[in-house]
């Protein structure tokens, strides 16, 4: 079995409602990963249309996966 990395989005959220003792790590959610730009792009744009009240910032940001593969 080989790993060979495959392009991905990470749609990242970012809890700026937090309070400042608040650490980092606990306000910065991976709120899901998608195989596609353009749906990546999207949700983006509607998650921050949606909680843009809620004190919250998406952002993507293009990471790989490892997908295993077994050769013979």
């Amino acid at each position: 079995m080989i790993k060979v990395p495959k392009q991905a989005y990470a749609i990242v959220r970012v809890d700026a409602f937090q309070e400042a003792d608040v650490s980092l790590r606990n306000r910065i959610i991976v709120k899901k990963v998608v195989w596609n730009e353009r749906l990546e792009r999207n949700e983006t744009v509607r998650l921050n249309e949606l909680n843009k009240d809620k004190g919250c910032l998406y952002f993507w940001q293009a990471t790989r996966i490892d997908q295993a593969i077994d050769r013979p």
